[in-house]
């Protein structure tokens, strides 16, 4: 255990989680970690927790700052990293006891610079067993950067959290400040400092759907995706890499469509088409003009068949679907 692991967990007003992440992490069976605790201005009992497990616990240090966002609170974080290898946990989430060793075994019997864990989606805190034989796969960085994309897949690889880097891969890389879907840009940048990455299906991050978070009601912060998608395009721009400059243009592309679907299957549909009646414009006009290229990509049939209907009348057919899925729920009840 001569290579240390600098994990940051940022911390706001998850007293009711946060015991659970914390002793997930303390308890891992890797243990020569550096555990960096930001709290980012949280007003509940959160601090306390954190204090009583910094107690006990030496590996913990917990830095303080005013409320600055997600973003922020992982760039304090970075400041302070002194180990060899660093990774980012959620403070509503939770980590499979040996996560940290498996990632680090394969990082160096590879000799990669990210690993990419599976993660398992939960609801709910219960015990996790994952009984299929485990498998890893090491690729360049061009092909991972493809599956990022989604070029020829449909798994999301942008998260943060289900990974563990090289020190040298994260380093003088800040997230961007303000906006929500700061990920999307992070790893892709995290991708052009990695020439190796190895990607295994063995489960290492448990995430927690929370209803009451951010990203379970739509709201004015989605649209921050766009920004996000918007740096990934000028970033592959600046590689001059002919196949990540397309790519990236795609999925800028991907953004706008993805976008107004979330709105159509949104419980409150009727309420947004108002409030965001000049965004959902902007992006059903910007679907019209990459109509073409959208369905010349490899994209599922349904999605294909969704992408005509929203471009020729995005308010009818978004108004059906939305009605349909209410119409379902209301049966199933």
């Amino acid at each position: 255990m001569s290579k240390k692991i600098s994990v940051i967990v940022p911390v706001y007003n998850v007293e009711q989680y946060l015991e659970r992440c914390l002793t997930s992490l303390v308890n891992q069976t890797y243990s020569n970690l550096e555990i960096i605790i930001v709290n980012d201005g949280t007003r509940d009992g959160s601090v306390a927790i954190a204090e009583r497990f910094a107690q006990t616990d030496s590996r913990i240090r917990i830095i303080h700052q005013e409320n600055a966002g997600l973003s922020e609170a992982r760039n304090t974080g970075l400041k302070y990293i002194t180990g060899d290898y660093v990774a980012f946990l959620d403070s509503d989430d939770w980590l499979e006891e040996d996560a940290y060793a498996c990632m680090l075994s394969l990082l160096e019997e590879n000799e990669a610079d990210i690993c990419v864990g599976a993660i398992n989606r939960t609801a709910v805190f219960k015990p996790f067993s994952q009984k299929k034989a485990l498998t890893a796969e090491v690729l360049t960085q061009k092909a991972y950067a493809k599956k990022y994309f989604k070029i020829g897949s449909q798994t999301i690889e942008y998260y943060v959290w289900n990974k563990l880097y090289k020190r040298q891969v994260v380093e003088n890389i800040t997230y961007p400040k303000g906006f929500y879907a700061e990920d999307v840009p992070t790893t892709f940048r995290y991708i052009l400092k990695s020439q190796k990455i190895v990607v295994t299906d063995k489960v290492v991050y448990h995430y927690f759907i929370n209803n009451r978070g951010l990203t379970s009601r739509f709201s004015k912060k989605h649209f921050d995706v766009l920004k996000g998608w918007d740096i990934v395009v000028k970033e592959a721009e600046r590689t001059a890499d002919s196949d990540y400059i397309k790519w990236a243009k795609l999925n800028r592309q991907r953004a706008d469509f993805a976008l107004l679907t979330e709105i159509s299957l949104s419980p409150n549909f009727t309420s947004l088409k108002k409030e965001f009646a000049s965004e959902i414009e902007t992006l059903s006009q910007q679907l019209k003009k990459n109509r073409n290229n959208l369905l010349d990509a490899k994209l599922p049939l349904s999605r294909k068949l969704l992408i005509r209907l929203y471009a020729s009348n995005y308010p009818f057919f978004a108004g059906l679907i939305n009605r349909l899925i209410k119409i379902k729920t209301i049966v199933k009840i």
